[in-house]
Parts: C-alpha cells; structure tokens; sequence
C-alpha cells in the first residue's frame, strides 16, 4: 500500500511537472508569435519609413506644380500603396477646394472636381485644420461620397495640409472596405501631407520669382528676355500646328520730349497707362511685353492679317485717348507708331516676323505720327 501510494505521488509529481513544461511552451509559443508580429510590424514601419524617405526625395527637388502634380500619382502614392487619393489646394479667388492630383476616381467625376465651402467632410477638415480617421462612412451623416458619385467608399482619412501652420489644402484617401486604416496609417498621411504641404508651397514660391524675373518692374508685362522665349514657343508651335501668328511693334511718339519736359515719374505714368490699353485690348493667350524704354511689343496667337490690323487700330485708338493731367494745368497725351507682321500657316519666313514687324514701326514712325503698317509674310 505504501509503495502504490509513492507511486501515486510521483505519477502526480511528474503530471505536475508536464503540466509546467506544457504551459512553458505555450508561453514560448506565445512569445515566439509576439515576436513574429513585432518584427513584421517593425519591417512594416521600416518599409513606411523608406517610402516616406522615397516620397521626400521625389517631392523634395521638384519646383514645377505641374510637374510636381504628375509625380504624386505615379511615384509618391504608388510607392505608399495608395491608389485611390485626391489632393485639393485653396482657391482663394473662387473660395473652393480644387483637386491638383487624384488617382482610383471614376470618369464621372471630374479631374479639376472642387469642393464649396462647407460642404462635407473635406471642408471640415480644411476649416478646423484637424486630420479626420472614418473607419466607416456609412456611420458618419456629414460625409457627402463626393456628392453622391462615391457611394462604394467605406474608409475615409483626410488630413490637411498645413503650411507654416496654415491649412492650403486637403489629402483624401478612400477605400471601399470599412475599417481599413488604422492610427499609424493616419500618422503617415500626416508625414506625408507635410511633405506635399512644404512641396506646393516651395513649387508656388519658385513660380512666383521666376514670374517676377519674367517681369517689368514698372509695367508688369513681359519684359525683354521673356518675350523672346515665348516668341521662341509660339512659332514652334504655329509651325508644328499649322497655325497663324502675328507680331506687334509699337513706340511711343515724342516719348522723349514728355520726359524731358516733365520728367521722368510722368514718363513713367505714361508708360504705366500704354501698358493698361495693351492689357485691355488682348486675350489670355497673347503676350504682351515691354520690350525697352518706350517701345512695345506683342504676340497674337493664332491670329491672320485682318484681325492684327483690327486689334492694333483698337491699341493706338486706346493709346490716342489716354488723358494725364500736369500740375500746371495741362494735359498730356500721346500717339503710337505701329508695326504688324502676320504669317500664314505655312509661311517659310515666320523666323522673320519679329523684324518685320520691328522694320515697319520704325517706317509707321518715319512717315508720321500715329501711322499703323502691317504685312503679310
């Protein structure tokens, strides 16, 4: 009985002792699975981190919009795993969020598609500045499925963009299956929407300063060099469409005597109001410039003969009925001559418009004041 009982015990001691080593390897196991989870997290984070790293340096160097807009749907999202996005800039003159940059967004929205005031969502997380995680939208009265043409969304984040701490725009993402995203994935849209943010804004200001280096500082149209790198432009692209271009050349009369008698301030009013008439009396697409002292020099686009010499009876009509009254009592007022060339869409002696049009102001001038002669090239 004795020996049976001791038997018993140390059956029960060694159950004991399975049972420790059964529960060791499930804690093992346990550890060896919190392990795996952790390093596929970590590889994870590191692969954000490299795409982040990826998305800076293609962003970083890119001081074209444009161009910078094209490179965010084909290297920065690509590289995030992102393919359904839209980034929206302000619009300070319409008071609208305007989509830059989209990619997963079906035909029937359209690519410049805008956002009012207030509307949604997206306005929300614009006005308040303050990123926005909805793992379901479904359960979120206010979000609008870019009125009503997104009815297949479920995950939504919007995240501003935030420039020196002000928001200048939005970065959506979208997803069709609810609860897609967690906090990390909005802490990257975060790193990233500071990235875009810093990118637009460095892209704005390098345009802003070349537009400005394209200036003249008094008249704030083209100035000299400018114009010829656009002349350069419009008859490349006459000569690859097939298209008309005409060239106006224009000089003040007796600009020299204004400013001898009254000075060079006046002169410069005079050369500020020429430049107002120029503005006008031409489209968007024609280049108006500034081209030395007190002569003037236009590109019309897509422009024959009888239309030059009609918009240029308008410019020296405009230019006769400018008014500036002087301290003394007078008034000044002056006229222009003008010189017009317009080549044919398949005219072999476009290069030469320019001159042309340069030589036949100076004959407008030397016949009389107030003259206007244009040619056919």
């Amino acid at each position: 009985m004795a020996v049976a009982e001791r038997h018993g015990r140390e059956i029960e001691a060694l159950r004991d002792e399975i049972r420790k080593h059964e529960e060791k390897l499930r804690k093992f196991e346990r550890l060896r699975r919190d392990l795996e989870e952790t390093q596929s997290h970590l590889e994870a984070k590191i692969q954000d981190l490299h795409s982040i790293y990826e998305v800076s340096t293609a962003i970083a160097g890119t001081l074209d919009t444009e161009e910078l807009f094209r490179i965010i749907p084909e290297r920065v999202m690509k590289a995030l795993r992102l393919n359904d996005f839209c980034i929206l800039l302000y619009q300070a003159d319409t008071g609208n969020l305007v989509c830059r940059a989209s990619a997963g967004m079906p035909s029937s929205v359209p690519p410049d598609f805008t956002i009012g005031r207030g509307e949604g969502t997206s306005w929300r997380v614009f006005e308040s500045g303050e990123a926005v995680y909805i793992p379901d939208v479904r359960a979120t009265p206010d979000f609008r499925y870019y009125n009503g043409e997104r009815p297949e969304v479920r995950s939504f984040m919007s995240v501003p963009l935030l420039s020196k701490g002000k928001a200048v725009g939005i970065l959506n993402v979208n997803h069709p299956e609810p609860h897609a995203f967690d906090g990390e994935s909005l802490a990257t849209m975060r790193v990233l929407a500071t990235y875009i943010a810093i990118a637009v804004e460095n892209a704005e200001l390098f345009h802003f300063v070349k537009a400005l280096a394209d200036k003249d500082s008094l008249t704030l149209l083209h100035n000299h060099g400018a114009f010829h790198t656009r002349l350069k432009v419009e008859l490349e692209r006459a000569a690859r469409y097939g298209r008309s271009l005409s060239v106006i050349m224009l000089d003040l009369d007796g600009f020299k005597e204004i400013n001898d008698t009254h000075g060079h301030i006046v002169g410069d009013r005079i050369l500020m109001l020429t430049a107002g008439v120029l503005c006008a009396h031409l489209r968007k697409s024609d280049v108006a410039a500034r081209y030395g002292g007190d002569e003037f020099a236009v590109i019309l686009p897509e422009t024959d003969l009888a239309a030059t010499s009609a918009i240029a009876g308008r410019i020296a009509a405009g230019i006769s009925q400018v008014r500036l009254d002087t301290r003394d009592g007078g008034t000044i007022s002056c006229t222009a001559s003008i010189g017009y060339a317009a080549c044919l869409p398949a005219s072999t002696e476009r290069d030469t418009i320019l001159g042309v049009a340069d030589r036949l102001m100076y004959e407008s001038k030397r016949r009389g004041r107030g003259g206007i002669l244009g040619e056919q090239l």
